[in-house]
């Protein structure tokens, strides 16, 4: 078959040489799916990018922790206020042993509660690192899942402060003989205290990762519904695991709302799959 370009008009020359675009064609930059500025970078602007966003996260980070550091006492004693709560009139204090314990429980107080309070930012830098791999339609869910954990993690802290920490403290400083006088270090208490307080935090997380899950395509919600009784055993492990007390109401006061949660993942993942995907 004979490819060469045909003149408009009798009188043209034609140039057997000249190519042309084909009709349909269109460059990459214009997918309706992907913004403009968002085409592939090269690895090296990658990496620029990244150490860009890592000097801007730990200027702001040493910053917030010297801010914090300046009235951190009134923090500690909000962080200690579960336990001295529970402790005997009179023994409401705590101890430290060794010369610079208190000095550096203070420094790693002051970078958790500055991690805690710059977590939205961090999520933010996060997301604007990765935004540009993202697809217009999937872009929209970033914010939405952004918010969620941020909220989540905040739940989960505060359910631990207010409801588990007390409960399982107030068992373990009341059981066995009134006879026994507890002395408890600024180090073990605040180093249980911590665990649990970012162990409620991220475990509060779960509706986000498995609704992520979801959207990846990994897990569905049938599947999630059909271990249900899986679920919830390993929910009562997980739960007697990062409990400090053994009682079984404890227990159960941690395994109420990580049961809800699972059942929030599960409807969480159904609505994810049920909207519609466009590339």
């Amino acid at each position: 078959m004979d490819t060469t370009p045909k003149p408009q008009n009798p009188g043209q020359k034609v140039n057997p040489f000249d190519v042309h675009e084909a009709p349909h064609a269109k460059p990459a930059s214009e997918d309706p799916a992907l913004d403009s500025d968002e085409l592939r970078m090269p690895l090296w602007q990658h990496l620029d990018e990244l150490r860009s966003a890592l000097v801007r996260v730990l200027v702001i980070l040493a910053l917030t922790t010297c801010a914090i550091f300046s009235f951190i006492e009134p923090v500690v004693l909000f962080l200690e206020t579960p336990l001295l709560s529970v402790l005997p009139p009179g023994d409401q204090q705590l101890y430290f042993t060794g010369i610079a314990d208190k000095f550096i429980i203070y420094i790693q107080i002051s970078v958790l509660v500055s991690i805690a309070l710059l977590s939205p930012y961090l999520l933010f830098e996060l997301w604007r690192f990765v935004s540009p791999a993202l697809y217009r339609n999937e872009k929209r869910f970033v914010l939405p899942f952004l918010i969620a954990g941020s909220l989540s993690f905040v739940l989960g802290i505060s359910f631990a402060y207010w409801i588990v920490i007390p409960y399982s403290y107030d068992f373990l400083i009341n059981f066995g003989s009134p006879t026994d006088k507890a002395i408890i270090t600024l180090t073990s208490y605040f180093s249980m205290t911590v665990k649990m307080l970012l162990g409620m935090g991220l475990l509060f997380q779960m509706p986000v990762c498995i609704t992520i899950l979801g959207a990846m395509g990994f897990v569905s919600a049938k599947t999630l519904a059909n271990y249900r009784r899986y679920a919830a055993l390993a929910i009562c492990v997980i739960s007697a695991i990062i409990t400090p007390s053994p009682d079984a109401l404890t227990m159960v006061v941690v395994s109420a709302p990580l049961y809800l949660l699972y059942e929030i993942s599960i409807l969480g993942v159904r609505w994810i799959q049920r909207v519609p995907r466009t590339t």
